[in-house]
């Protein structure tokens, strides 16, 4: 079953995209969109199961700690970002756009460090 998944893993984002997309644009259901995001999640479980296995369970446990830690610093710098916009009356449009870049620049910086730290885990073995 999971070398099936491994094979359908570039069709699977694909479906799994098309279904985002589509929820995004006509049905706007949040309930869809958290599904997507948990099965795109563990679809990459999945694809790095062979790497996941090579960590030791204090190097997996640092790798969570940190993933955690990097989600709940993105949300405080939302959170204390809309704070500090909400007296200067900027247009919805221009917040939301600064949203999502804040969201683009905190998963990107949070990606690269977790490879990193994955990367060097992975070495060390």
């Amino acid at each position: 079953m999971l070398k099936e998944i491994d094979d359908l893993y570039k069709y699977l984002m694909v479906i799994l995209l098309v279904i985002y997309l589509i929820n995004s644009i006509y049905l706007q259901e949040v309930t869809i969109t958290f599904t997507a995001i948990i099965l795109v999640i563990l679809l990459e479980f999945s694809k790095h199961r062979h790497h996941i296995k090579q960590l030791t369970y204090s190097q997996l446990s640092i790798i969570g700690i940190v993933l955690l830690a990097g989600i709940a610093s993105i949300i405080y710098l939302l959170v204390t970002i809309q704070i500090f916009l909400e007296p200067i009356g900027l247009p919805e449009k221009m917040e939301s756009a600064l949203f999502f870049v804040c969201i683009v620049i905190g998963i990107y910086i949070l990606w690269y460090f977790i490879g990193k730290l994955f990367g060097r885990a992975l070495e060390k073995q």
